[in-house]
């Protein structure tokens, strides 16, 4: 019995099986259904971290094997013209009617002021409505009826006139036009705007009424009493302005409003970019070229500028090199390009405009070549003509020169003093740059003169008996004095001299020269 219990115990480890080898094939991959954790032995502590290891590298090959998700591409096809130019119409249409708007709240505020009779805040919104939407004939109706309240007449006859051109049946700006010429007196120009407004508009009675009144200004300034006057010279002179324009009969002027487009208004350098008109700019605002229209361009409904030689079929570069585009797909319906006639027309106005340019550009070559040739002849050519100065001296004036310098020198060697080349001049110079170096001016004569007066004030009053003493040994010293003194100014001359830079005060002038007297002028 005792052998059989210890059967168990002494049962030889290799016999018992084994947790670490078996925890790769055994059971970790099946967990328990209930989820519950197996008690903590030694041995479950020993299967925990391989088991932890083996789910690792399970779920990193999951990821790597998992397919990334599938990407939909869609290619569209390539808009038409037609549907981009209706794209560009409709932004087109937002901003104009957000601009109008705009328009529209300066004119309601005009109008507040008007009626308020702040005329002259009220013509500033009409100018800021008229600004946003030039084509409104009722805004210039209304800046010329402020204009007329602040009795600036003239800027009244203009704000009409502009009204006109844009309907020239309207009386009304027609009327204000006649009122501000008749307060300006001319009562021709006014008595035509009248009769137009009645012959079109009887029931108008302000007009008739005004036209009586302009009939008898009339009747009274050709008659002084009984004596009729002279023709008018004013009248003389402007007998052929047509005052009635534009007539009633005129078409309305069609304005172009332009774009608020960042690409309408980005100028840049002023010369036309090629990609812009072409393919289209990358760089956009970014580019130092411009994409503006300009005088030799038509903007189409795509915003390009197209070229206007090619429009007249004159366009000397072609399609490639031309920096304007040459489609006109995108251009207007409506326009002068579309009629024979008026593209005939414009060709000859765009000739009669080239041979101006070319004669004006001759007259200004050849006014430039006879200013050359004139200072040229005067011996001072300007640095623009390309024409070098003569900064060389001639060898003969050069030689003269240096013969002249040579006697010179020779001159004064025989005088006693030593020619420049002796090399004299240039150790003064370095002196003078050693004393200056140290920031004092350097001080000439004027110092030892001050110094000696200090001296002679410092000695103060003698009596009589030490003057006389004084005077008798002075008579022996004054000999080697003066010749001491006249070493010492010689050797202050030349070892004091000045350098460029020095500051030299004014010398004072001499004791015995008199002041002039003061002579009284006749004045």
């Amino acid at each position: 019995m005792s052998s059989a219990q210890e059967t168990p115990a002494t049962k030889p480890e290799a016999e018992q099986p084994s947790t670490v080898q078996e925890a790769p094939v055994a059971e970790p991959a099946k967990a328990p259904e209930n989820g519950a954790v197996p008690p903590a032995t030694s041995e479950g502590q020993e299967t925990s971290a391989p088991a932890q290891i083996v789910e690792t590298s399970t779920a990193t090959e999951t990821a790597e094997v998992t397919p990334a998700p599938s990407v939909t591409v869609v290619l569209s096809a390539p808009k038409t013209t037609e549907e981009l130019i209706a794209a560009r119409a409709l932004k087109r249409v937002a901003r104009k009617t957000a601009v109008r708007e705009k328009a529209e709240g300066h004119k309601k505020a005009g109008d507040i002021l008007f009626d308020s009779k702040n005329y002259k805040a009220a013509y500033q919104q009409y100018i800021e409505a008229i600004q946003l939407w030039g084509s409104n004939i009722e805004y210039y109706i209304s800046l010329a009826t402020a204009y007329r309240k602040l009795t600036w007449y003239e800027e009244a006859a203009h704000a009409a006139t502009r009204a006109l051109t844009l309907d020239p049946k309207n009386a009304e700006a027609r009327y204000i036009r006649g009122v501000a010429r008749l307060e300006q007196r001319l009562l021709k120009p006014a008595k035509i705007d009248f009769e137009t407004v009645l012959e079109h508009n009887p029931s108008h009675l302000l007009a008739r009424a005004a036209l009586t009144e302009v009939n008898h200004f009339i009747a009274t300034s050709t008659h002084l009493g009984t004596h009729e006057l002279g023709p008018d010279p004013v009248e003389e002179a402007v007998k052929d302005v047509d005052f009635g324009f534009p007539h009633y009969d005129f078409e309305a002027l069609e304005v172009d409003e332009l774009s608020d487009s960042s690409d309408c208004n980005h100028v840049g350098n002023g010369v036309q970019c090629r990609f812009y008109n072409h393919e289209g700019c990358a760089r956009g605002t970014a580019c130092v070229f411009s994409h503006a229209p300009d005088e030799k361009s038509v903007r189409d409904e795509l915003g390009k500028n197209v070229c206007i030689y090619h429009l007249l079929d004159s366009c000397k570069f072609g399609a490639t090199k031309c920096i304007y585009s040459h489609s006109k797909d995108a251009l207007p319906k409506r326009g002068w390009w579309t009629s024979p006639e008026q593209i005939a027309k414009v060709k000859s106005v765009m000739e009669v405009a080239e041979k101006n340019n070319r004669e004006q550009r001759q007259l200004e070559n050849e006014r430039w070549r006879a200013h050359l040739k004139a200072m040229k002849a005067s011996g001072k050519p300007p640095k623009s003509a390309g024409v070098k100065g003569h900064s060389k001296k001639p060898k003969a004036e050069k030689q003269s020169k240096e013969a002249t310098e040579t006697d010179g020198e020779a001159a004064g060697a025989t005088d006693g003093e030593p020619p420049k080349s002796a090399g004299l001049e240039k150790e003064k110079r370095r002196t003078h740059k050693k004393k200056d170096s140290t920031g004092k001016p350097a001080r000439g004569r004027p110092r030892a003169k001050s110094a000696a007066k200090k001296k002679t004030n410092g000695a103060g009053p003698k009596s009589p008996t030490a003057a006389a003493s004084n005077a008798e040994g002075s008579g022996s010293a004054a000999g080697a004095n003066a010749a001491q003194s006249v070493t010492s100014d010689a050797a202050s001359k030349a070892s004091e001299t000045p350098a460029f830079t020095d500051y030299q005060p004014i010398a004072p002038p001499p004791v015995d020269v008199a002041p002039q007297d003061s002579a009284t002028l006749p004045y």
